[in-house]
């Protein structure tokens, strides 16, 4: 079990890693970097050189002020030594035997974010330090984390899956790095009120969940809308959800979402929505979870651009960005009706990550069909 989140994490990048190999100019990646052309195409900010670092210099500061952490001083340097290495060298030698090129069009080794798995090398550092005393720790060094590579998509200088699996590797190198000096150090070095907190998820309790989620949108129907470039073809979703339980395994979900919507001819539209409604918790097999759940609310659509998507990736400098800021109309706003299907992974105390699928309708224009999409996609979540 103490190497469940190392094996995890490796599953993750080397399913990245096939990935980044192959023509990726269709996919998630692709449309989310088109929704983010479109609503902060101007998007450059440095903090994330900083950020990635600040789980670190908590877990520094609170070490040196005397609140003792899981490890001594040594066996924490130790840990976090074989971690640095093991994050360092995953990291540089898929960048440079990958060789995918950044959406930025700057260099060719995008794949995977070493930002991302240094802010997630950190955060996990904390959580294996002070997350035994307070699960806030651990909450915190992850969502730092998340912020960091999330900013490298907004700064233009990552796809998504250059972030998750620079999240991955972050990740898989703690958990080695310490089972490694475990097995060297054994029982010393450790606090002795330090006590390993066993994996525990009683689903008869109450839940809060915050989640980060993201998925690709496939539109049904309408393909001869879509030839007359009425209807999209497809497109994306970013967005947070959470769930507030008014009894174990049920109560009130909301998700606050931008969109892309592509059409045939490269014109993409950012479309947002927020949606509410309730949820219903099966869980099973003691690590996994079944949840259905039914929303409605209220989305509207932007103005966008048209997009240089179709211009080939690997030759083009400018790998996405906006041309000559052409506008194109807006769908209007409307009803949006959804409902889904997601099955979580609980992964450790206070995290989990979550598969899904959900089918969406919106009522965007009257002189527009009802818009029906079907919605694949992910989420990581924090729940206590």
């Amino acid at each position: 079990m103490k190497l469940k989140g190392f094996m995890i994490a490796l599953a993750m990048t080397l399913a990245f890693a096939a990935q980044a190999q192959e023509d990726f100019r269709h996919s998630i990646d692709t449309d989310l970097h088109a929704l983010r052309n479109c609503v902060v195409p101007g998007f450059h900010y440095s903090y994330d050189d900083y950020l990635q670092y600040a789980p670190a210099a908590l877990t520094l500061g609170l070490k040196a002020c005397g609140y003792e952490s899981r490890s001594g001083w040594g066996r924490m340097i130790v840990s976090d030594a074989f971690s640095a290495v093991i994050m360092a060298g995953t990291v540089n030698g898929l960048k440079y035997s990958v060789g995918r090129l950044r959406p930025d069009g700057s260099r060719r080794n995008s794949f995977p974010s070493g930002h991302t798995a240094t802010a997630f090398m950190t955060a996990t550092m904390l959580h294996k330090e002070y997350g035994w005393r307070s699960p806030w720790f651990s909450i915190g060094g992850y969502t730092a984390a998340a912020v960091t590579g999330i900013s490298r998509i907004l700064n233009n200088r990552h796809w998504l899956s250059d972030v998750i699996a620079g999240g991955a590797i972050g990740i898989g190198s703690v958990h080695l790095g310490y089972f490694i000096t475990d097995c060297i150090f054994k029982e010393k070095g450790l606090y002795d009120r330090y006590v390993d907190p066993e994996f525990y998820y009683n689903p008869a309790e109450k839940h809060y969940v915050a989640e980060l989620v993201f998925g690709r949108r496939f539109i049904l129907g309408g393909a001869g809308y879509k030839a007359a470039g009425t209807l999209p073809v497809r497109g994306s979703l970013a967005g947070l959800s959470a769930d507030v339980p008014l009894a174990p395994g049920t109560g009130l979900t909301a998700r606050a979402s931008s969109s892309s919507l592509t059409f045939e001819s490269s014109e993409v539209i950012p479309l947002y929505s927020t949606m509410a409604g309730g949820f219903y918790n099966f869980h099973f097999a003691k690590i996994l979870e079944l949840q259905v759940k039914a929303m409605a609310g209220y989305a509207w659509s932007g103005r966008g651009y048209l997009d240089n998507e179709m211009v080939d990736m690997a030759t083009s400098k400018s790998g996405g960005d906006i041309i000559d800021d052409v506008r194109v109309p807006s769908l209007g706003a409307g009803v949006a009706l959804g409902a889904g299907v997601g099955l979580s992974l609980i992964t450790d105390n206070n995290f989990k990550i979550k598969a899904f699928a959900d089918l969406e309708s919106m009522s965007l224009d009257n002189t527009q069909p009802w818009l029906s999409t079907l919605v694949l996609g992910f989420s990581t979540a924090w729940f206590w």
